[in-house]
């Protein structure tokens, strides 16, 4: 299914659930096996769902075919197991479980990394997982009853386990991939009388070159039994030494801890967690953070861009005559901010990053509201603000700190940088809260002090993020909000007194702001412009077409 995920899990189980139900039926009818695969983390609940949907079906009375895969990597696997024989019992039915050792490690940590998750979905290493294949085969083989267990390994050690637990050769299996651990069930053939299936998979060349490179990336593995076996170095004794004696290796570090000491991880919310997104939603439903209303003339209102009905808050552009007075009050505040060094400029940022955090739900409202992001983007976008505060505190102590350069005839020179003056920043809608955050606290924790020219479609985004710093300690006028259109941002870039200009937006624009600043007297300006996000994306035949879409 195009679209195999949580969020789009009534769809999904609608239209997917008739033809996977279809597949089961003709199974029966040629009296095989039928077993449904294993999925990323993300997916393991829709597909516990799916399953059950079509196993109580009346049409599969009688079979004892339908089946589902269980990755012991997971960390959930034993309770997956325990849910799948209340299930068989329920339905008074004998199911066919695989289990299997995990496919997708690598994508499974980087995922959580990126996610910000509170921890990994999968054991972070290889003896842990070794481990609890043995656990989650062991319960399944007390079952035997209730479930028909299919145990692919290619590990002498967990063979020799599981027929140890076993007691006997009866009512279960073991599996292998085609093509590996070839030489390991020789033995196993000669030795012990246990069914072996071996696992071929059938498709066209584009199909299968992927599968294929990732079991041979997963059993070639540093880590894998096939590769210690087939090095003449590894002595038999380590070969099969028990993983117990393993676990002692370090854990990765949690997702939180990605950066180390220098800064947390932001912290992420799991969209594929069902009480998660049910906790979540109940927030959102009861949030009110709708800005007060303004009833000065000229206010403009905020409507929300998926129901044009529903208001969302009011602004006020800036009136013209007001930009000079800013400008003023901005210059005059700078030096002072700028004296007051850098470790307290980056205590703001990072009170402020962890006060956002606090007050996610609130954000992630408005950024639904305002700009129209879905839940996901809303998430992301929340993060990428949290870190830029985080970072650029980081950043500034170790590039503000002075510098004791060398003294060749025995003088001393210190390095010592720096705000430059004022600086405008001016900030796209399509990413209203972190572009925005991003170049106020780079702009803010340097002593510069900022005059911020949000775009005119998420003025409230901005306001409510500008109010959120200023809470935090910074000084009044050092941050200062310029409500307006792009004639706004012209105005305020042509003044003599900004020192600077960051700038996120299109490619003209930034030409014209570079034209503008090079026109004027006196000190050359500072621009930092980040344009263009339309690339081109070229797509050979090896691609593979759900991942390229």
């Amino acid at each position: 299914h195009p679209r195999y995920e949580l969020a789009k899990r009534a769809r999904v189980l609608a239209e997917l659930v008739p033809g996977v139900l279809e597949l089961a039926q003709l199974a029966k009818a040629q009296g095989i096996g039928f077993t449904i695969d294993a999925e990323e983390s993300e997916r393991l609940e829709l597909s516990l769902d799916l399953f059950e949907m079509v196993l109580r079906d009346s049409s599969l009375q009688g079979w004892d075919g339908f089946g589902l895969a269980v990755q012991a990597y997971q960390k959930r696997a034993p309770a997956v197991i325990d849910w799948l024989l209340l299930l068989a019992q329920r339905h008074a039915r004998r199911l066919p479980l695989r289990l299997v050792k995990g496919a997708y490690w690598d994508s499974e940590i980087k995922r959580a990394q990126e996610l910000g998750l509170d921890d990994y979905p999968v054991y972070t290493r290889k003896p842990h997982t070794d481990i609890a294949w043995l656990a989650c085969a062991r319960r399944l083989l007390e079952a035997r009853d209730r479930c028909y267990p299919m145990l692919a390994t290619h590990n002498a050690h967990s063979i020799a386990a599981v027929r140890a637990m076993a007691g006997d050769e009866q009512g279960y299996e073991l599996q292998r991939l085609h093509g590996m651990g070839e030489a390991l069930y020789a033995v196993v053939a000669e030795d012990l009388a246990l069914p072996v299936r071996v696992y071929a998979p059938v498709g066209s060349h584009e199909a299968l070159l992927p599968y294929l490179m990732r079991r041979l990336l997963e059993n070639g593995a540093n880590s894998s039994f096939l590769h210690h076996a087939a090095d003449p170095r590894h002595p038999p004794q380590q070969l099969a030494s028990d993983p117990l004696a393993q676990v002692q290796l370090p854990e990765l570090p949690r997702p939180p801890d990605l950066y180390g000491a220098a800064r947390r991880n932001s912290a992420g919310i799991n969209l594929a967690d069902e009480t998660v997104l049910r906790h979540l939603a109940e927030q959102l439903a009861v949030v009110a953070v709708e800005p007060e209303a303004i009833a000065a003339e000229g206010a403009r209102t905020v409507t929300d861009p998926a129901d044009r009905r529903r208001v969302v808050g009011h602004w006020l552009p800036l009136p013209p005559q007001r930009l000079g007075l800013m400008l003023q009050e901005a210059q005059a505040m700078q030096p002072a901010w700028d004296a007051i060094g850098v470790e307290r400029r980056a205590a703001i940022l990072e009170q402020a990053a962890a006060r956002l955090q606090l007050r996610q739900t609130e954000f992630l409202w408005l950024l639904q509201r305002e700009a129209g992001k879905t839940l996901g983007d809303a998430v992301a976008e929340l993060r990428e603000a949290i870190d830029f505060l985080r970072y650029y505190a980081t950043e500034a102590r170790r590039l503000l700190a002075p510098q004791v350069l060398a003294g060749p005839t025995g003088e001393h020179n210190e390095l010592q940088l720096h705000g430059r003056g004022l600086f405008a920043c001016i900030s796209p809608w399509n990413f209203p809260l972190a572009i925005f955050t991003g170049q106020v606290a780079a702009a803010l924790v340097t002593g510069n002090s900022v005059i911020a020219k949000p775009a005119e479609q998420t003025p409230l985004v901005a306001l409510r993020m500008t109010r959120l710093l200023q809470d935090c300690g910074l000084p009044p006028g050092v941050l200062q909000l310029a409500t307006g259109e792009g004639e706004l941002g012209a105005a305020l870039v042509a003044q003599e007194a900004v020192a600077g200009v960051a700038f996120t937006g299109s490619f003209e624009v930034a030409q014209a702001i570079n034209r503008s600043l090079a026109a004027r007297q006196g000190a050359i300006a500072t621009l930092i412009a980040e344009t263009g996000g339309q690339n081109a994306l070229i797509a050979d035949s090896s691609a593979l077409p759900e991942q390229l879409v």
